[in-house]
C-alpha cells in the first residue's frame, strides 16, 4: 500500500529568548534532530519523539525525550524495539507518567509494526502482541491513553476496514473493533501518523480522502464525516485542526481558509479572520477561546508563531523567524512546540514563557520577594531555589529571561528597561512557580 507520510522540511531557523518561546536542549547528540510528537502528562513529566530533520530523505530515527521538571530539562533515549524490529519507524508516542509510556511504529516490507510500551522509564521497550497490526495492509498510525489502563490504537484499512484496536488494562490485552463499529473506508483511504485530537473521551483521525472520523466512547465505536478539504496531508491539500471542546473547533487549511465547527465536527463554515496563521499546526488551549498556530502563509518562506484568543477570529503574530514544527499546551500556562536540535545542549524543543494567552495561576512560591520596588538599576529577588526567572511587559512581550542554578537571592539588572510596570515570573527547582509586579523608575 502506498502511503505519504506527515513529514516535516526543516528549514533555516535562529534561536531566541524574545517573547513567547524559550528554547530547550532535547538531548540528542544529532544535528537538527526535529521532533513532531508531544505528549504532556502533567505539569512535571512530558514526553516527545524524535524524527529526522536534516534529510530530504528522512531516516528512520527510534528515539524520544523526556523532561520530569515541567519542560525545562530534557533527557533523551533509545526506542528499542528488539530484535529484526530496528528497521521500523515510530510514528507516534503517548506518555502516562515519568515512567510508563507507549510508542507506535509502523512496518517496513519485511517486519510488522504496533504497539510498544516501557514501564522504566524508556530504557526498554516491549511489544504488545495482542495489538496484531500483521496484515500486509497494517500500518499503525498511533496510539493514545486516557490513563494507565484505558487506550486506542489507531492504523490503517486491514481486511478492509480501520485497523482500531482498545485496551483496558494498560495494553496487556488489545481487542480489535469489530468492522460493523466503524464506518467502511473509501477506496484507497488511510490515515495519517499522531495526526488526532482527543477532548475529553471523544477523539477525531483524519484521512487522505479528507474525512473526520469520531469516537465519543475511547474508540469503541465512530462515525464519519466529510470535513472541507480533500486530505489532511497530501502534497497539494493539507490541514490541521484542534477541538476546544467536544463541539468547538477550527480547521485551517493549506489554502488559507480558516473553518469553524460548533457541532463537533459534522459541519464546517468558513471563518473570516485577521491576521496571518501558521499553515503546520493549530492547537486550542483546551477549554477555552484561545488557539496557537505555527507555520508561514501560503506562499512564504517565512516561518512564525500566532495566536488568537476569540476562536480564530484575530490573530497576533510573534516569534517571526522561528520555526516550529508542532504544537501541545496543556493549559495557558503549560505548552510546547517542537523545534530542532542544534547540538546535545542546545536547542530541539521549545517551551512557552509568556503572558500572552491568558492569566497564569501558579503553585506559588510562598516566600517569593523583589525588592527595592520601584527599582532604578537592580532588582533583588529572593526565592529559594530559584531556577528561571523571566520578566514581561504589560503587553506580555518577554523583556529578560535568566536561567539559574537554585540560587536563593538573585540581583537582576534591570537599568535597560524603560520605565513603567513589569511582570516578573519565577520558577524554582521544585516547579513551583510564582509571580509579582514591579516598577522601574
Amino acid at each position: 500500500m502506498k502511503k505519504t507520510l506527515l513529514l516535516l522540511v526543516t528549514i533555516s531557523c535562529f534561536y531566541s529568548h524574545a517573547q513567547f518561546w524559550t528554547p530547550k536542549a532535547t538531548g540528542f547528540s544529532q544535528v537538527n534532530r526535529g521532533v513532531d510528537d508531544i505528549s504532556i502528562v502533567d505539569d512535571n513529566v512530558i514526553w516527545a519523539k524524535a524524527y529526522d530533520g536534516a534529510s530530504n530523505t528522512p531516516q528512520n530515527v527510534r528515539q524520544f525525550t523526556k523532561s520530569t521538571d515541567g519542560g525545562n530539562t530534557w533527557t533523551s533515549g533509545a526506542i528499542n524495539l528488539g530484535t529484526n524490529q530496528n528497521t521500523l519507524n515510530i510514528s507516534s508516542i503517548v506518555g502516562i507518567s515519568s515512567t510508563t509510556a507507549w510508542a507506535t511504529a509502523h512496518p517496513t516490507s519485511t517486519v510488522n509494526g504496533g504497539v510498544w510500551k516501557t514501564v522504566d522509564g524508556g530504557t526498554t521497550w516491549t511489544k504488545q502482541t495482542t495489538a496484531l497490526f500483521n496484515t500486509t495492509d497494517s500500518f499503525t498510525n498511533f496510539a493514545y491513553f486516557w490513563d494507565e489502563n484505558n487506550g486506542v490504537a489507531q492504523g490503517d484499512p486491514a481486511n478492509n476496514y480501520f485497523e482500531i484496536y482498545t485496551t483496558s488494562n494498560g495494553g496487556t490485552t488489545w481487542t480489535r473493533v469489530p468492522s460493523a463499529n466503524i464506518p467502511t473506508p473509501l477506496s484507497g483511504e488511510y490515515g495519517y501518523v499522531h495526526n488526532y485530537d482527543v477532548v475529553g473521551d471523544t477523539m477525531w483521525f483524519g484521512t487522505n480522502k479528507g474525512r473526520f472520523f469520531k469516537s465519543i466512547n475511547k474508540g469503541l465505536n465512530w462515525t464519519v464525516v466529510q470535513s472541507p478539504i480533500t486530505d489532511f496531508a497530501g502534497t497539494t491539500m493539507s490541514g490541521s485542526y484542534s477541538f476546544s471542546d467536544a463541539n468547538k473547533g477550527l480547521l485551517y487549511a493549506s489554502t488559507g481558509i480558516l473553518y469553524k465547527t460548533t457541532n463537533g465536527g459534522t459541519t464546517w463554515t468558513a471563518q473570516t479572520y485577521t491576521g496571518n496563521v501558521g499553515n503546520r499546526n493549530i492547537e486550542y488551549i483546551p477549554g477555552t477561546s484561545t488557539i496557537v498556530s505555527v507555520g508561514t502563509t501560503p506562499n512564504s518562506t517565512t516561518s512564525y508563531t500566532a495566536y488568537s484568543t476569540d476562536d480564530g477570529l484575530t490573530w497576533t503574530e510573534t516569534m517571526s523567524g522561528t520555526q516550529v514544527t508542532t504544537l501541545k499546551f496543556k493549559d495557558g500556562n503549560l505548552g510546547f512546540g517542537g523545534g530542532f536540535t542544534i547540538s546535545s545542549t542546545s536547542g530541539g524543543i521549545y517551551k512557552y514563557n509568556s503572558t500572552a494567552l491568558g492569566t497564569d495561576v501558579f503553585s506559588k512560591i510562598d516566600n517569593l520577594i523583589a525588592y527595592p520596588n520601584p527599582a532604578s538599576n537592580l532588582l533583588n529577588i529572593k526565592g529559594g531555589n530559584l531556577s528561571e526567572i523571566s520578566v514581561f511587559d504589560m503587553t506580555g512581550k518577554q523583556v529578560m529571561y535568566q536561567k539559574l542554578n537554585g540560587t536563593d537571592v538573585f540581583s537582576l539588572d534591570v537599568s535597560s528597561l524603560t520605565a513603567g510596570m513589569y511582570l516578573l515570573h519565577a520558577i524554582n527547582d521544585n516547579g513551583l512557580k510564582s509571580s509579582l509586579k514591579f516598577s522601574k523608575l
